[in-house]
């Protein structure tokens, strides 16, 4: 079992290395990730994908600038841009640089001692913002900035009423799922 999920990550490693893949490895991979996302992460997740249908799937494999191609070879513009996180492009060659100096010498901080760009990026985050914001919450998700934002809310008004917009999607956890619009994701199953 051990060995077998050690050539599993060997084979991993190796794809990643590869800049292209022949056509049995493109239908592998097609068929193992679809596999992988019905059987590890949540079978319903495809139902929504506007990417997989009974007919076509669309695996990514590769990215640069505003466009990003799926396994087939087939390029799609980014309209999304990665909710946000892709605002300059994909790898774009200063964001490129700037992440391979700051892995090459240190790869995350150690939660424990005092990292100093996560002091310098707030002190410039406060230079830029208006009137006297001044402290910084960092997160690692759009649903995280969410829960922080309810809160906060809730800390600033006493009330615990959320207003969702129609459309309106922001992350999966519970206090997100209570402001989005989607009554299935709301409604008590037992209901």
């Amino acid at each position: 079992m051990k060995s077998d999920i050690v050539q599993q990550t060997q084979n991993l490693l190796n794809m990643i290395a590869k800049r292209d893949l022949n056509d049995d490895e493109k239908k592998q991979l097609i068929d193992e990730t679809v596999d992988n996302f019905n059987s590890y992460i949540n079978p319903g997740f495809l139902k929504y994908r506007k990417s997989f249908s009974p007919d076509y799937v669309a695996v990514e494999w590769a990215d640069s600038g505003s466009t990003f191609t799926c396994v087939k070879g087939i390029e799609y513009i980014d309209c999304l841009g990665g909710y946000g996180i892709y605002n300059v492009g994909h790898r774009h060659p200063k964001v490129l640089k700037a992440v391979t100096d700051q892995l090459n010498r240190q790869a995350l901080h150690s939660q424990e001692l005092l990292d100093p760009l996560r002091g310098y990026l707030a002190k410039i985050l406060a230079d830029l913002t208006p009137g006297n914001l001044k402290y910084t919450f960092f997160t690692n998700s759009g649903t995280e900035s969410v829960e922080g934002a309810l809160k906060m809310a809730l800390l600033a008004t006493g009330r615990r009423t959320v207003i969702a917009a129609v459309g309106g999607f922001h992350g999966k956890s519970l206090g997100s799922l209570s402001a989005t619009s989607k009554y299935e994701t709301k409604r008590n199953k037992n209901d």
